[in-house]
């Protein structure tokens, strides 16, 4: 499987934006009898926009989405509750999409 991963950000003042641009490529589950699972690549992009309040404090906000293909069940969190790539579940093929805001204060 290949995997990667691209991050930009732009400063500008008191204003900071982000993009990124990732893919997943397709499962390889070779050996043992299994082969590989086509349709099983994934993308995500993500774009970020914070603003500096003070020297230690920052608001932000993000929105990301992740596109799969039919066999793909890519999703966001560390380690979500799936079945295994050899069971079909009705999480394949969908497209999660996810907004956020929050505050960074440094101590």
């Amino acid at each position: 499987m290949t995997n990667w991963y691209l991050v930009g950000k732009y400063q500008a003042g008191p204003h900071a934006m982000a993009l990124s641009y990732g893919q997943k490529g397709e499962e390889k589950l070779s050996g043992a009898g299994f082969s590989d699972l086509p349709d099983s690549k994934a993308k995500q992009i993500a774009a970020r926009y914070g603003y500096t309040l003070s020297k230690r404090t920052q608001l932000y906000a993000v929105a990301t989405r992740i596109s799969n293909e039919a066999n793909a069940f890519q999703t966001f969190g560390n380690s979500p509750i799936t079945p295994t790539t050899l069971f079909r579940d009705p999480a394949r093929g969908a497209d999660p999409t996810g907004f956020g805001g929050g505050i960074i204060h440094t101590f």
